[in-house]
C-alpha cells in the first residue's frame, strides 16, 4: 500500500512540474485554491475508484471465505485442494503441484512416524498456502491499481494542461483589457467556456486595433477624476522628556568637598592630624565644630515625563472616482457601426471601473430597460450576455434616467457619473425628469452624453448634459457639442467598415 500511496502522491508533482514549465505566470491565491481542490478530489475519487471498482473482488471473497474456515474448522485435504484450485484460477501459472506433492507427503510421513498428526501437517500447508494465495492476490491488485493510476493521471493531467491554457488566455485577455484578476474574474474561475474566452478574446484584439474606440474609450474613461479636498484637524501627540533629578536616598558619585563631621567621608589630608599627638587636638576641634573636610557625595535617578501638544493641521484627502451609471440605447436604430462601438466603449468603461474599483451598473433600455450590476467581483457572465445580445426595439430614455437617478439616491451610488449613449433620435425630455437630474446635479452627480450616430447629432440635451459627444461612423469623428456649435477633437478615428 505504501507504493500505491506514493503514485498517488506523485500526480501532486508532476502537476507542479507542468505548472512551473509552461504556466508559471499563472501565480494568484485563488487560482492555488482551486488548483489543490482538483488535485485533492482526483485524489478522493481515484481512490474510491481503485477500491471499488477493481476486478478481483470475487477472488477476494474466495479468500476471505476460505480464511475464515481454516480459522474455524482448520484444514483438510479436499480444503486445501479447493484453495489451490481457487489460486489457480487467480494466477494459472502458480506451482500448485508443489502443495499437492507437500500434501501426499504428509499422509506418508503420518503413515511412518506415530508421533505427529495429519492435521498438524494440514493445517500448516494450508496455512503457508493460503499465505502465498494472499500475496499473489495482492501482487495483482497492486500492479493493476498502479497500471489504472498512472492511466488516470495521464487523463488528469491532460485535463490540467487544457485547463492552464484555458486560465492563460484568460489572464492574457483579461491583461489586454486592464483588468486584475480578482475584480470580474479571478484565475479560480470554471465559469467560463473556451468559446466564451475566444469570445471576449475578439474583443480585446478589436479594442486594441481600433485606435479610435481605444481613444474614445479613454476620453469616456476620464469623465471624472479623483477630487481633493482640503480639512483642519487638530492634531493630539505625546512628547516623552528625560530629565535627571538628585536621588537623596542614593550616594553614587562624589560630587565635591563640604564641612562636616561623617567620619566615613573625611579627606585623608583629614585624617593625617591623627598621625601627630600635637595636632590630634585640632582635630578632635574640627570634628566637634562639624569643620572636618568631607567628600560629598551625590546619587541621580532618571525620570520620564510625557506632554501632550495640540497643533492645527491641514489634511488633504483624496475622494475616490465616483460610481459609473451607463445608459445604454439598445433599440434597433442602433445596429450596425454604432452597436459595435458602443459595446466596445461598455466593455471599456466596465474594464476601467473594475481596475478602479469603482460601483457601475448598466441598464440597456429600448422600449423597456434592463439592468445589470457590473461592481466587482462579479460580472463578467452578465457582460459576455450584454456582449452576445442583439439590439432591438424602439428607443425610449426617460425608464433609463429614472433608473439612474433612482440609483443616485442609494448611498453607494452618490456622486456618480451617468454617461447615456443613444443615437438620440427621441423627443426632448419632459420637464419632470429634467427637474430630477437637476436636482441630482446638485447633489454632485454628473450627467454624460455620447450621440453615436452615422451622422453629426447635435439634438442633446444641454440642460441635463454637462458635457456631450457626438461620434460619426461614417466619417469617423468625434466632436464636443457646445450649445448649437461644435468642436472637433479628433478625425479619422476608425476603419469604415466594421468586421468580427
Amino acid at each position: 500500500m505504501q507504493s500505491l500511496n506514493r503514485e498517488i502522491a506523485r500526480t501532486k508533482t508532476l502537476v507542479n512540474i507542468l505548472r512551473s514549465e509552461r504556466f508559471s505566470d499563472l501565480a494568484d491565491e485563488r487560482f492555488e485554491v482551486v488548483l489543490n481542490r482538483k488535485v485533492s478530489n482526483w485524489e478522493t475519487s481515484t481512490r474510491s475508484y481503485l477500491e471499488n471498482t477493481h476486478p478481483f473482488k470475487e477472488h477476494l471473497c474466495e479468500l476471505k471465505s476460505a480464511e475464515l474456515d481454516f480459522k474455524a474448522h482448520g484444514s483438510c485435504e479436499t480444503s486445501i485442494l479447493a484453495d489451490l484450485e481457487n489460486l489457480k484460477s487467480l494466477e494459472p501459472s502458480a506451482n500448485v503441484s508443489f502443495w499437492e506433492r507437500k500434501t501426499l507427503a504428509a499422509k506418508n510421513e503420518v503413515a511412518i512416524q506415530k508421533n505427529r498428526t495429519l492435521t498438524k501437517i494440514l493445517n500448516a500447508i494450508r496455512r503457508n498456502e493460503q499465505e502465498a494465495w494472499r500475496k499473489e492476490y495482492e501482487k495483482q491488485l497492486l500492479d493493476w491499481q498502479l497500471m489504472e493510476i498512472r492511466k488516470l493521471r495521464t487523463q488528469f493531467l491532460k485535463y490540467l494542461e487544457e485547463w492552464f491554457e484555458t486560465m492563460q488566455q484568460m489572464k492574457e485577455v483579461f491583461d489586454d483589457l486592464d483588468i486584475e484578476p480578482g475584480l470580474l474574474w479571478d484565475l479560480g474561475a470554471d465559469e467560463l467556456t473556451e468559446q466564451d474566452i475566444s469570445f471576449l478574446k475578439e474583443w480585446a484584439e478589436y479594442l486594441n486595433k481600433a485606435k479610435a474606440v481605444r481613444d474614445l474609450c479613454e476620453l469616456m474613461g476620464r469623465l471624472r477624476k479623483a477630487e481633493r479636498s482640503d480639512n483642519t484637524e487638530i492634531v493630539h501627540s505625546t512628547v516623552q522628556y528625560r530629565i535627571r533629578k538628585p536621588d537623596l536616598s542614593s550616594n553614587e558619585m562624589m560630587v565635591g568637598i563640604e564641612l562636616g563631621r561623617d567620619l566615613e567621608n573625611v579627606i585623608p589630608q583629614e585624617l593625617a592630624l591623627l598621625s601627630d599627638d600635637d595636632v590630634a587636638l585640632l582635630f578632635d576641634l574640627k570634628y566637634v565644630e562639624k569643620r572636618l573636610m568631607c567628600f560629598s557625595k551625590q546619587g541621580y535617578k532618571e525620570e520620564i515625563i510625557e506632554e501632550i501638544i495640540s497643533k492645527t493641521v491641514t489634511v488633504t484627502d483624496d475622494e475616490k472616482m465616483g460610481p459609473i451609471i451607463i445608459c445604454l440605447d439598445t433599440s434597433d436604430s442602433m445596429t450596425g457601426a454604432s452597436e459595435y462601438v458602443a459595446k466596445a466603449l461598455t466593455l471599456s468603461i466596465v474594464s476601467r471601473a473594475a481596475s478602479q474599483k469603482r460601483k457601475c451598473y448598466l441598464i440597456n433600455f429600448s422600449t423597456s430597460i434592463e439592468t445589470l450590476d457590473l461592481t466587482p467581483p462579479k460580472g463578467i457572465r452578465d457582460l459576455l450576455n450584454f456582449l452576445k445580445m442583439s439590439f432591438h426595439g424602439g428607443t425610449d430614455v426617460v425608464p433609463a434616467l429614472y433608473e439612474g437617478v433612482r440609483m443616485m439616491q442609494n448611498e453607494n451610488y452618490e456622486k456618480a457619473d451617468l454617461l447615456v449613449m443613444s443615437d438620440f433620435l427621441f423627443p426632448r425630455l419632459s420637464p419632470d425628469i429634467l427637474s430630477l437630474c437637476k436636482q441630482q446635479k446638485q447633489n454632485h452627480n454628473r450627467f454624460f452624453a455620447l450621440a453615436v450616430t452615422s451622422f453629426d447629432n447635435d439634438q442633446v440635451d444641454e440642460e441635463v448634459f454637462d458635457q456631450s459627444w457626438n461620434y460619426n461612423t461614417r466619417r469617423d469623428t468625434l466632436s464636443e457639442i457646445r450649445h448649437n456649435c461644435r468642436y472637433s477633437v479628433a478625425e479619422n478615428l476608425i476603419p469604415t467598415s466594421f468586421s468580427r
